[in-house]
């Protein structure tokens, strides 16, 4: 990786990169940005490579070229034109929730945006190096193609902080109204009122989230019991993965208070959902790594948690090591 004398990190541009993946620290930071705006940045965040960007210093920034024919999959080069100017304007504003008047920094993100010869290039400003080197610790991953399909601003900006809960493998959460609004990043003079609020930024990027069902995402939020005065909205998230590690729970609870029972359905389950080989099959039920193992990956399954494998059986015998295949699809 070339590394100039001014400290800037050049990090090649990489075709099909569709993960995206940002640290938690920028996800609850503050940056105004439009729904275009978003875009050009999700592009930029998707080609940051934060193995390369492990290895030198806190304050080194990073060069990223994006060329044309990415660009207009989402944005038009004309809008690119008037947005990137303003980016360029903006600032982000990095703060404690718990602190927010003793602690609180304001960087502009990026010292130079500008496009040549049919390539866009982000150059960030060198003080935001350490907030985005932050990866290492917590982050949140999403897909590229996903987030990029959101119409609404508000509802990429949500979709990130669930995904930022997510990686947490924390799936209930609560933010004062304030909280909230800086997270979304509403403007402080609108939806002065919560009914505003909820009508116009919450129900609607709920709405957009849960029927397009991104990443089999789904989550509910409440006021608690108050209908005045709120202050603190409380969430909760469901996904395959939850649900599945949920219906676990249950198994392992089940198999303790009446094993017989449990054996019985799984017997059932193996003879009518998967095509195992007889000494395979006895395999499962004779021996308790195996069978904890099927019925966990049976649950996961069931839950929609690998929606591309198409020979569960197949599938099974990898995971559990009982075939030399890894993880056929």
């Amino acid at each position: 990786m070339k590394i100039p004398s001014n400290k800037s990190l050049i990090l090649p541009f990489k075709h099909s990169r569709v993960d995206n993946y940002l640290s938690n620290k920028f996800i609850v930071s503050s940056i105004p940005y439009k729904r275009v705006e978003q875009k050009l940045f999700e592009l930029f965040v998707n080609q940051i490579d934060y193995e390369a960007l492990a290895k030198v210093d806190d304050h080194t920034s990073i060069i990223i070229s994006i060329p044309r024919s990415e660009i207009i999959k989402y944005v038009t080069i004309q809008q690119s034109l008037a947005v990137t100017k303003s980016m360029m304007e903006k600032s982000i504003t990095f703060l404690d929730f718990n602190r927010p008047e003793i602690e609180y920094e304001h960087i502009s993100i990026f010292s130079r945006i500008s496009y040549q010869n049919g390539v866009l290039e982000f150059e960030t400003n060198h003080a935001i190096g350490k907030y985005l080197k932050d990866f290492k610790n917590q982050y949140a991953r999403y897909n590229l193609e996903k987030i990029q399909s959101f119409k609404y601003v508000y509802s990429s900006t949500m979709y990130r902080i669930l995904k930022m809960h997510i990686g947490q493998r924390r799936y209930t959460f609560s933010y004062t109204v304030n909280e909230l609004k800086k997270l979304l990043q509403v403007d402080e003079n609108k939806y002065s009122n919560f009914y505003d609020f909820n009508v116009n930024v919450l129900q609607k990027a709920h709405r957009e989230i849960t029927q397009m069902s991104i990443d089999n995402i789904q989550f509910e939020y409440n006021t608690g019991e108050k209908q005045r005065g709120i202050e603190a909205i409380y969430f909760k998230i469901t996904t395959p993965f939850v649900s599945s590690e949920s219906d676990k729970l249950d198994f392992f609870e089940a198999i303790e208070v009446n094993p017989e029972a449990v054996l019985e359905n799984v017997q059932t389950i193996l003879d009518t959902k998967y095509n195992f080989k007889a000494n395979h099959r006895n395999l499962i039920l004779e021996n308790r790594e195996y069978f904890n193992k099927f019925v966990t990956i049976h649950i996961e399954f069931e839950n929609g948690v690998h929606p591309h494998v198409k020979n569960r059986t197949a599938y099974l015998l990898a995971t559990m090591g009982l075939v030399n295949k890894r993880n056929p699809k």
